[in-house]
């Protein structure tokens, strides 16, 4: 059980790093998340494409 919550939790870890790092890219590293593919800001950190760009 504990290994499963831990593997969960640093998967979320990679996902807001990841999603850190493209806002950064983008040139806003106030950001939480930028889309890979045009730059726009996203809210959250479950994806990594805006609704234009899916």
């Amino acid at each position: 059980m504990f290994e499963s919550q831990y593997n969960d939790e640093m998967e979320a870890e990679v996902k807001r790093l990841e999603a850190k790092m493209r806002a950064i890219n983008a040139g806003h590293p106030e950001w939480v998340n930028a889309c890979v593919a045009c730059g726009s800001e996203l809210a959250d950190t479950d994806t990594d494409r805006c609704t234009h760009c899916i």
